[in-house]
């Protein structure tokens, strides 16, 4: 009998050899998986954005120049001062987001709007200057709600409309270029604008008016309210002041071949010796590589502006032409730029001009130093200018 059994036992022995083995390997499997799915999920959870997340980089530079000559009287030679810009972005999805960009500045030195050239981003031959703490005031320069995908771009709120590239610090033409050229730059509007993203190229259109409103005030040394009933242009309260602007690389199929052109058109109240303020802007630069760590940059940027601020027959022309050679982290150049306005209802013209020579270096990605030798022309008074400005710029 038991004989008989003998093979039964044997075939269940192995079913039963063969089943744990199946139990096992499903374990085994099972098991597997999970540690490959919680490995996986740790490896790309980098690559997984968390919203909402705040982004944006913060801008600081300590400046100082002095007036090494001038025809004008009263001019304190010696200045410094302390420039922060944060740029900084709350981002609540991969689209939409809050933008923000403030200026930490003296206000005594930079947009001192003065009533009789409203248009002044810095007089260089004036008296109040020198380190004066107590001078720095806290801008909203634009503060926006965004949305971004991969072809547009569209922002309502307060904000800088695009028309011209010199004044951007970025490029880096001289210490002083920037704030020459800040003149015909557009700041704090209040409006809307929409951009077209193409391959190589961007299409903005803005339509704003100036920021009268309590956005306009500053912190820190109480830079007052812009007035509403000073006539100047784009101060309508309405949307009737608009720009159009385009930039972009490979012009004409000519590789680092860069340009932006533009237009502007800003309203004014109906009052006597008034009229639109209409504008033009044509950039260009071309970066010619000679090695993999030399480059020289050749630069222009033109514009135009008609009833300039507002004021009837107040015609205004900006030339930046400048050569910029960059060789392993230094960087030289030279600069010629003028500004002339012819404005009928003025005792006389303006012309001045910035004869600048300039070299620096960059220590890593985000510091660098700049010296700058200027011959100035400014309100029919000439004068030599030295400068130099330490940048750095954190980014998270």
């Amino acid at each position: 009998m038991l004989e008989h059994l003998s093979p039964l036992l044997s075939l269940e022995s192995l079913s039963y050899s063969l089943k744990t083995k199946q139990t096992n390997m499903k374990k085994f499997l099972l098991q597997f998986s999970a540690i490959f799915i919680l490995f996986s999920s740790q490896v790309f959870a980098e690559d997984v954005q968390e919203f909402p997340n705040v982004s944006g980089n913060v801008l600081f530079q300590a400046a100082v120049d002095r007036v090494m000559s001038t025809q004008q009287s009263g001019v304190s030679p010696n200045n410094a001062y302390v420039y922060v810009e944060p740029n900084i972005s709350l981002n609540f999805n991969k689209n939409w987001s809050l933008k923000t960009d403030w200026r930490l500045q003296p206000n005594n030195i930079l947009t001192t709007r003065d009533s009789t050239y409203p248009e002044r981003y810095r007089t260089f031959f004036q008296a109040d200057r020198g380190l004066k703490p107590q001078d720095e005031g806290l801008l909203v320069e634009e503060l926006k709600l965004d949305f971004k995908n991969e072809d547009m771009n569209f922002f309502v709120g307060k904000f800088d409309p695009t028309f011209g590239t010199a004044y951007r610090k970025s490029k880096r033409i001289g210490v002083f270029t920037s704030q020459f050229a800040e003149d015909y730059n557009l700041r704090e509007k209040i409006g809307g604008g929409i951009s077209a993203l193409l391959e190589n190229s961007k299409v903005t259109f803005n339509t704003f008016f100036n920021d009268t409103t309590g956005m306009s005030r500053s912190a820190l040394d109480s830079r007052s309210r812009a007035s509403r009933s000073n006539g100047i242009a784009g101060n309508t309260g309405t949307l009737s002041s608009y720009s159009a602007s385009m930039e972009g690389e490979n012009l004409f199929a000519v590789e680092n071949l860069f340009y932006n052109v533009g237009y502007r058109s800003l309203g004014v109240d109906r009052l006597d010796n008034r009229r639109r303020e209409k504008g033009y802007v044509f950039g260009s630069e071309y970066v010619h590589e000679i090695s993999l760590s030399t480059s020289i940059i050749p630069f222009i940027e033109i514009v135009k502006i008609d009833d300039f601020t507002g004021e009837k027959n107040r015609n205004a022309t900006y030339t930046t032409i400048a050569l910029m050679g960059k060789y392993s982290s230094w960087i030289g150049s030279v600069s010629h730029l003028s500004r002339n306005i012819r404005q009928s209802q003025r005792s006389s013209n303006m012309s001045d001009r910035q004869l600048q020579l300039s070299v620096g270096y960059k220590f890593n990605d985000n510091l660098t130093l700049d010296f700058t030798r200027a011959n100035v022309k400014e309100n029919g008074n000439g004068g030599t200018v030295f400068g130099a400005v330490l940048s750095y710029i954190y980014k998270f």
